[in-house]
């Protein structure tokens, strides 16, 4: 592979040196041997293809061409390399955030004891063969809808994925109402007690989701009360970091 640095950054979206660490990664795992009917793909070759297909909306067929390799190899490897950085990269690198310092910078936007932000987009998608109904959104494409809960900073701590769903209906029907309402989500954090009440983790939402203990909702309709306008606009601060992580 001869591209310049410049090339390679186009190409793949990461550093040279960044690219040859995956490779000696995953290197003893897709490293295969020749036989006398069939030459293999180096690891380096087999790690580039699916880089390129992560990194860019290239096609297979051409990305088949950049190559010199059939469109199905490409699709074996992508599928190959995907699940093997999943396998191997997932305890080195995907790491629950500090609840504590999610906690602090929501409190620093002027959120007391917030864990969270929460909503959901839909991901368009390629629609499988004989199921449009299935996938079709009201805006009249194929998509699944994303559900995320993001930190102070825009990182992902808890996602769901569905299909047709409204909001509200897709968040009842996810795991995180029951690890949240059982304690589960958050064990080891103490409730904040202000004034003697004790003040539970919250997580902000907009107007669509349910009214529960520990979802922040804003206040609708013609808001003038100066305190519930201070509130909403602690909250959109706060939800901001949603629109970060969606883009």
């Amino acid at each position: 592979m001869t591209w310049n640095d410049q090339q390679w950054l186009e190409m793949f979206q990461m550093k040279r040196e960044i690219f040859y660490h995956i490779v000696a990664m995953l290197g003893p795992c897709i490293m295969r041997q020749d036989t006398n009917m069939h030459q293999t793909i180096p690891p380096d070759k087999r790690v580039a293809m699916v880089i390129m297909k992560l990194a860019s909306p290239s096609s297979l067929h051409y990305i088949a061409s950049q190559f010199g390799m059939a469109t199905c190899m490409v699709r074996l490897a992508t599928h190959e390399v995907c699940q093997l950085l999943k396998e191997i990269t997932s305890n080195k690198i995907i790491c629950l955030a500090n609840l504590l310092q999610v906690i602090d910078g929501f409190n620093e936007k002027g959120f007391l004891n917030c864990v969270g932000a929460l909503d959901s987009i839909h991901i368009p998608v390629l629609c499988p063969v004989g199921k449009w109904r299935a996938f079709r959104n009201c805006k009249g494409y194929a998509s699944v809808i994303l559900q995320a809960m993001v930190g102070h900073q825009g990182w992902f701590m808890n996602i769901y994925e569905g299909r047709l769903m409204q909001d509200a209906y897709m968040f009842r029907n996810s795991p995180l109402p029951g690890l949240v309402e059982k304690g589960h989500y958050a064990p080891s954090l103490e409730k904040t007690v202000i004034h003697g009440v004790a003040i539970p983790l919250v997580v902000v939402v907009d107007a669509a989701y349910p009214l529960k203990p520990w979802l922040m909702n804003p206040y609708g309709g013609n808001v003038t009360d100066p305190q519930k306008l201070v509130f909403n606009y602690s909250l959109t601060s706060c939800r901001m970091a949603m629109a970060r992580a969606f883009g």
